[in-house]
């Protein structure tokens, strides 16, 4: 009788250490299960806030948002918004310690978007981006250049257009008049040639630079439908190219 009742007492202190183990076990892995739930709430799809600081430069805009209770810097192209207006932005893929050559300043981290989206929807890309990008004008010339001839063993620009498809991919050379150039834009200098074979321009991307109205010796890869993203394609531009005074 006596073994029944220790036996008894044994298993049920068992039992009870048990259960013990099992409640702390459980509470464990649900206080585990609840923090690994609200790590992954912390991280927005989205960053909400309201604009502190605004820089432009030539095809990008820097803006600082203000969250309330961090301040996060976010780049997109050439959008105009202004200090207070109340901005979003999909956070996409954080760029860490960027440096910006254009403002000569690091950023430990910086998000590049391509818009905004504002109290009155969502930004759009400013005209001056869109120059600065090379767009192709939406007002092409009706006069052509005189004397702007063909370089000794290049091509005009008409011929460049009409052998395109045979001309991808290959490096050639050829002679213009510098009609646009802008600096520094996604790491490239963007100029546009003409010359004495058509009205249409020519789209040339570059590490060097060149001032309005010069007359170069152009020698670049042509490639063909180069896309940038932000809706810009480029059915024919030369890229890398070298750039020599005539």
């Amino acid at each position: 009788m006596i073994f029944r009742i220790k036996y008894v007492l044994i298993l049920c202190v068992c039992l009870s250490v048990g259960l013990f183990v099992t409640n702390i076990i459980g509470a464990g892995y649900a206080a585990q299960k609840n923090s690994e739930e609200e790590s992954l709430k912390e991280v927005p799809d989205t960053i909400d806030g309201k604009v502190s600081t605004s820089i432009s430069v030539p095809g990008y805009t820097y803006v600082e948002v203000d969250t309330g209770s961090d301040k996060v810097w976010a780049a997109v192209p050439g959008t105009s918004v202004n200090i207070g207006d109340k901005v979003s932005f999909s956070i996409g893929i954080p760029m860490q310690n960027f440096y910006s050559k254009t403002l000569q300043r690091n950023f430990s981290v910086i998000y590049f978007v391509d818009h905004f989206v504002t109290d009155d929807g969502i930004t759009q890309m400013s005209a001056s981006a869109a120059a600065a990008h090379g767009r192709p004008s939406q007002n092409p010339a009706t006069e052509l250049i005189e004397e702007i001839n063909k370089v000794e063993g290049g091509n005009t620009i008409a011929e460049i257009y009409a052998a395109k498809d045979k001309l991808n991919g290959e490096t050639i050379s050829v002679r213009g008049k510098v009609t646009r150039f802008t600096a520094s834009v996604l790491g490239k200098n963007w100029i546009h040639i003409r010359d004495s074979s058509t009205t249409d321009d020519l789209t040339v991307t570059t590490a060097a630079t060149a001032a309005i109205n010069d007359i170069v010796i152009i020698e670049g890869k042509l490639e063909l439908d180069k896309d940038y993203g932000y809706g810009y394609v480029y059915p024919v531009i030369l890229e890398e190219a070298k750039i020599t005074k005539d």
